[in-house]
Order: structure tokens, then C-alpha cells, then sequence
């Protein structure tokens, strides 16, 4: 199966959607603070609470929900990438939200 995968290009969809959602909740990738927080309801978030969102009308709470199975999308498709040896970068959305998915920022 690795032989056929495409990593490099598996990330960079993935990352497009992640703006996409990031537009349509009127998050800003450059805000340092906005970044911590989404990321630091990521690492809360369950998926109990994913099935909430998809049985809701919340459309907001829908598109968090798709963002973070973006996020755990985008995180197991690096680890894959990794454990071929094979290096894969994502830009500038992913490195503004996923740096903060590892550290244990206190809220601002």
C-alpha cells in the first residue's frame, strides 16, 4: 500500500480543508492566541462530542468537528509519512495550529 501513497499530496489537501474551515468559522491562522485556544479545544475535544456536532443544527459546531478530524487526519498521515522515512512538510495553516496540538500552552 505505501507504494502507492502519496504523502506530500495527501498533506496538502488536507490542509487546504483545514483553511477552508478555518475561512468559514472566521478563525485567523496568524493570530498566535486564536491558534491556542482552537487547539486547546482540539485536544478536549472527544468523540462523543463529534457525534453531538453531527446530529446538531450547529453548522459552527459541524465545521469544528470536520477540523478536528482534519487535524487527527493530518497527524496520523505525518506519522505514516514518518514511519516510511519519508519527509513531508505541510505550510503555513498546519504550522500555525498543529505546534500548538503538542504543548501545553496555559490560555491567555
Amino acid at each position: 500500500m505505501s507504494q502507492i501513497e502519496n504523502h506530500h499530496d495527501e498533506v496538502s489537501n488536507i490542509e487546504t480543508e483545514m483553511k477552508r474551515h478555518m475561512i468559514a468559522l472566521g478563525l485567523d491562522w496568524h493570530d498566535e492566541v486564536t491558534m491556542i485556544h482552537l487547539a486547546t479545544e482540539c485536544k478536549a475535544f472527544k468523540s462523543a462530542n463529534a457525534q453531538a456536532a453531527y446530529t446538531s443544527n450547529d453548522r459552527t459546531l459541524k465545521t469544528k468537528a470536520e477540523l478536528f478530524a482534519l487535524a487527527s487526519l493530518m497527524l496520523r498521515t505525518m506519522a505514516s509519512a514518518a514511519g516510511e522515512n519519508r519527509e513531508v512538510h505541510a505550510g503555513e495553516v498546519w504550522k500555525a495550529f498543529g505546534k500548538h496540538l503538542y504543548d501545553d500552552y496555559p490560555l491567555p
